[in-house]
């Protein structure tokens, strides 16, 4: 499962502590995405999608990119209008090593754009 942001889900420590009941995998999410400010706890998560997804770590149902995919109603920003200018997405993209996998799904969408799929 990916997130809007194209991050996998079930490589993220959250959500594999989440699914597997280990709060180790919880602190360690804690501890390197919130240098350890919010609790294991708070990093409780089932990933980003769907929309209503009730079960998100703390920063991921913060997260602007999240609630920008959602009000557009894209359903991963390599398929929103604006993805080549976006800022948000961005300025993400390389510090998570996530270059790569957004390209592949942007001309993944834009193929099938052009192709009426």
């Amino acid at each position: 499962m990916l997130g809007y942001c194209g991050v996998n889900c079930a490589e993220c420590p959250a959500y594999q502590g989440t699914v597997g009941s280990k709060i180790e995998l919880l602190e360690k999410a804690a501890q390197a995405f919130s240098n350890g400010a919010d609790s294991a706890k708070e990093w409780v998560c089932l990933g980003c999608t769907p929309a209503d997804q009730s079960f998100l770590a703390k920063p991921c149902a913060a997260c602007e990119m999240r609630k920008c995919a959602i009000g557009k109603g894209v359903q991963n920003c390599a398929a929103c209008a604006d993805y080549d200018s976006c800022q948000r997405i961005h300025k993400i993209l390389e510090p998570w090593g996530l270059t790569q996998r957004m390209g592949w799904l942007r001309e993944r969408f834009k193929a099938l754009q052009s192709s009426g799929g």
